[in-house]
């Protein structure tokens, strides 16, 4: 019932999130002009046709958007939930789990994975915003950046869990549990990286467009 709870309360927020900020950043997609079409036909008929405009943000990113919004509020969430357990409120069954999977990455991060994790969680929620927002300066470097940086750690305890290179800081504790947790965690973040980094270069061009008035004032 824990689990149900909070995961309606992390996806229902996101998504509320995800309505409100596509709504108001819709126009900027809306000033991006979509590629030249060839129309006409025949040798001296035939020629390149733009000035169409993009209806808004690509389905890809929109959904790129909304799970960088869900993968960070999760991970917020999941601090929150366990930090009001430790201090008294009966949240034990996402709080263990959140607790495993901060020990797991304690172990197979050399003690600075979990840190390094929940940072890059907040930073995932400014991807999300940066997808929909479209800064032409940032919104594609960013993501970029982003999604090689959670590629490195979480691929990094993938592999170090994985491969048993992680530390075990007591013989008398069984980190195993955690770090079983950590690995499926590290699985399933370094795929969200992975597709991430895939979607910025395929939509880089749409991403770092200038609108016409952009245009003009870089003229």
């Amino acid at each position: 019932m824990q689990w149900l709870v909070f995961a309606l309360l992390v996806v229902g927020s996101s998504v509320a999130s995800f309505v409100a900020r596509e709504r108001r950043f819709r126009r900027r997609w809306q000033n991006v002009e979509l590629p030249a079409i060839t129309v006409g036909r025949g040798a001296y008929r035939e020629g390149p046709a733009s000035g169409a405009m993009m209806p808004s943000a690509p389905l890809a990113l929109r959904i790129a958007a909304l799970s960088c919004l869900v993968y960070g509020r999760g991970v917020t969430t999941a601090l929150v939930t366990t930090a009001l357990f430790l201090a008294g409120v009966p949240l034990r069954a996402v709080a263990e789990t959140t607790l495993h999977g901060l020990l797991g990455y304690l172990a197979g991060g050399y003690g600075f994975g979990a840190l390094a994790a929940i940072v890059l969680a907040a930073l995932a929620l400014g991807a999300g915003n940066d997808l929909l927002l479209r800064n032409h300066r940032h919104a594609f470097r960013r993501t970029r950046n982003i999604a090689l940086a959670s590629l490195a750690l979480h691929g990094f305890v993938w592999a170090n869990i994985t491969f048993d290179g992680h530390i075990v800081a007591s013989s008398a504790r069984d980190v195993a549990a955690s770090l079983a947790h950590a690995r499926v965690i590290a699985a399933a973040a370094f795929g969200h990286a992975a597709l991430m980094l895939a979607l910025a270069y395929a939509y880089r061009a749409q991403l770092s467009a200038l609108t016409p008035a952009e245009r003009r004032l870089e003229l």
